[in-house]
């Protein structure tokens, strides 16, 4: 093991230890508190292992818990809480596929906005689930919930700038340069602590937030570029975003909510784990564009499934239970 590995574990324990410190006198959620550290755990891991494996436990997390939490945006449409109707009698699933299978072809036909409605909706998406049982007393929160998105965005972009402006150029043929995601994370973060600093009136709430961002950004630069996304996206967002879920589709008082969650999910599960795997092991596509179609893949599950989890959010039943 060489130096600067022991200077890094050092560091991770050193920073459990600080969160120990601040968490000790604040009131957080326990969840909040084992994401963290389990974020901690995985920047150990990506010092010992390689990038192959890596990748191999990120892809496990994203199908399994990362799908698996847009499988039942249907249920969540067709709920009683939502006071929605299918549109002139169509199903709620027709619908549903029409926007994943737009999306496909946006990216199909221009790419390059397609892309960059992708990013930008992902933005808005992680900012409000990371944000929207925090700020209940900002009544206009979308640029904040922007700004936190991109910032993590940001992070991941420029650690993996080679990989990442390959991606970008093989979907949209377009050329970025590094001082733009460079300089865009500068102005970025500046704007997110000037904002927390505004709003949040705990200083342990914003200490931990930044921590939180210290730590992600460790796992970032020490991770490869699926590792980091994988972590976030399932760690960070698809878990709590279950649980978010999961409390509006079923009382406090029901009998295993986890399970049944699972059970009208696994249908649509299984279908887009299908369809990734026939596209991996029998489509034509060069092995270097796996990624590429893959994270256009994701975008095009996403666009409905932002829509759907805006819808829960602004719910007057949101918190009914």
């Amino acid at each position: 093991m060489n130096l600067e590995k022991i200077k890094l574990i050092c560091f991770v324990f050193n920073k459990y230890f600080l969160l120990k410190a601040l968490t000790s006198s604040f009131t957080i959620t326990k969840k909040f508190i084992f994401s963290l550290f389990f974020t901690l755990i995985c920047i150990v891991f990506t010092l010992f292992c390689s990038e192959n494996l890596q990748n191999i436990a990120s892809s496990l997390g994203i199908l399994s818990f990362g799908i698996l939490h847009g499988a039942n945006d249907i249920k969540i449409l067709s709920s009683k809480k939502m006071k929605i109707n299918s549109l002139f009698g169509v199903s709620f699933l027709l619908i549903y596929l029409v926007v994943v299978f737009s999306g496909i072809l946006l990216f199909y036909f221009i790419p390059g906005i397609a892309l960059l409605s992708f990013v930008a909706v992902s933005c808005y998406h992680f900012g409000e689930q990371h944000w929207q049982d925090k700020l209940n007393d900002i009544k206009r929160p979308l640029p904040f919930y922007i700004t936190y998105g991109s910032l993590i965005f940001l992070m991941l972009f420029s650690f993996h700038y080679s990989q990442v402006e390959e991606i970008i150029f093989r979907i949209s043929s377009v050329h970025i340069p590094y001082q733009f995601f460079f300089v865009s994370l500068i102005i970025t973060g500046n704007i997110f602590l000037g904002y927390i600093f505004i709003k949040l009136k705990n200083i342990k709430h914003i200490l931990l937030e930044i921590f939180l961002l210290g730590a992600l950004a460790i796992l970032f630069y020490t991770g490869s570029l699926l590792f980091g996304f994988g972590i976030y996206f399932v760690i960070w967002h698809s878990l709590p975003s279950l649980k978010s879920q999961i409390k509006y589709l079923y009382p406090e008082k029901e009998d295993r909510p986890y399970l049944k969650y699972f059970k009208s999910a696994f249908l649509y599960w299984i279908m887009a784990l299908i369809g990734l795997v026939t596209m991996y092991f029998f489509g034509t596509l060069p092995k270097d564009q796996y990624l590429s179609v893959f994270f256009s893949f994701l975008a095009a599950i996403t666009f409905p499934h932002v829509i759907v989890m805006g819808l829960m959010f602004h719910s007057p039943n949101q918190n009914s239970n």
